[in-house]
């Protein structure tokens, strides 16, 4: 290749020579003084009469002259800057993309809060809960990406927020953030605002075991003897059918009249936590509690366990619950855990993972397996008892 011909105007551009510029004569006919760079052909730098300086580049796209403007000079972009965003440009023209078209796509990419907004838009239209969403959202990626165009994000920035989240929370909530954001710019890929979520290959943190709190005969014994002394009767009431029926506390508390079946002895769930209606059949003990409740129902109130205020339901019964909790010697122990009290209790009465899985309205099989355990216990007892039927010591 020869070698350019250097003039006042072409040189090989050095950081300090562009730094000492004077500004362009102000008696010249042109607004401005265009220098060309002799070791990357096609950046130009102009300069203006009031001094100022910007990055250009010229190439030629489809036989037509194009010019691109790429900066201002100074610390924002400096000379090396410069050439490297020009030789990527000249990369994209090898390529058969026109940068030209890059950069106004790329400009026009919306900041992730932008972005955010519209996700949200479809969330409510489609997500079950919103406001976890939300909530999640302001206190994760929305501060931590807000400004950044979504197509800037890279795998590395997805692994280091998944970090910064963790040193603050536990590992389940971090991997919570890390769900949505996959989510959100999973989202971005299906309406074509990027070709690939940076998220994939960035691996959750593993999560400790969930909990197996449940109570014993014995502490189920005195659970009940605590209900029977509670004042607030719809929060005891609520609290026995949460035991007996292993339903979750909101599907209880939040449940209408128009929902309960008097002929078959079962409710209506609209919307659970998968986002599927189902219908629960209860046992004798929970349906006790229902026809409780009816006795006491004041007119038309519409929820069967009734709150304070008009017309609504029990909304906290964290209080009365810990009191009974308290008179029943009972700790470490969460009103969630009376699900899994019923669940334990089932599977050790001989039910199989399959018959506590429908019970419990699990969509898959592997929320059901934290019970697999207890089954190995049951079985063994039922194999001890076949043993001592054959060996005719069953007496």
């Amino acid at each position: 290749m020869p070698r350019m011909i250097e003039s006042p105007t072409r040189f090989r551009f050095t950081q300090k020579a562009l730094e000492t510029l004077p500004p362009h004569d102000p008696e010249s006919s042109s607004t401005q003084m265009e220098l060309c760079d002799a070791e990357c052909v096609g950046l130009r730098l102009n300069v203006s009469k009031t001094g100022r300086k910007f990055w250009f580049l010229r190439y030629r796209w489809r036989n037509n002259k194009r010019i691109i403007r790429l900066g201002e000079f100074g610390p924002s972009m400096n000379l090396k800057q410069a050439r490297d965003r020009a030789w990527e440009m000249k990369a994209m023209l090898a390529r058969g993309e026109n940068p030209a078209e890059a950069k106004e796509k790329r400009e026009s990419m919306p900041t992730f809060a932008a972005f955010a907004d519209q996700y949200l838009e479809h969330a409510r239209a489609t997500v079950r809960r919103p406001d976890v969403i939300i909530s999640r959202l302001n206190t994760g990626a929305l501060p931590y990406f807000r400004d950044r165009q979504i197509d800037a994000i890279t795998t590395r920035d997805v692994q280091q927020f998944h970090a910064k989240m963790r040193e603050r929370l536990s590992a389940a909530t971090a991997n919570h953030h890390l769900v949505l954001l996959k989510a959100m710019l999973n989202w971005a890929v299906k309406i074509d605002l990027l070709g690939r979520n940076p998220c994939i290959g960035v691996k959750k943190f593993q999560e400790p075991q969930g909990r197996e709190r449940y109570l014993s005969r014995d502490e189920v014994r005195r659970f009940l003897a605590a209900l029977d002394s509670c004042d607030n009767i719809p929060v005891a009431s609520g609290l026995r059918t949460l035991l007996f029926s292993g339903l979750r506390s909101r599907e209880v508390f939040a449940l209408r009249w128009e929902d309960v079946d008097d002929e078959t002895r079962s409710i209506h769930l609209r919307r659970t936590k998968s986002g599927k209606a189902r219908r629960v059949y209860l046992s004798s003990a929970a349906w006790a509690e229902i026809e409780r409740m009816r006795q006491l129902r004041a007119g038309d109130h519409p929820f069967v366990f009734p709150g304070r205020m008009p017309n609504t339901p029990v909304m906290q019964p964290q209080r009365a619950f810990a009191a009974v909790l308290e008179a029943a010697r009972i700790s470490d122990f969460r009103i969630h855990d009376l699900r899994h009290t019923f669940a334990s209790h089932m599977v050790q009465s001989g039910a199989t993972l399959f018959e506590v899985q429908k019970a419990l309205g699990h969509a898959s099989s592997q929320m059901t397996q934290r019970y697999s355990h207890l089954a190995d216990t049951a079985l063994r007892d039922r194999a001890e008892v076949a043993a001592q039927h054959l060996t005719g010591t069953d007496g």
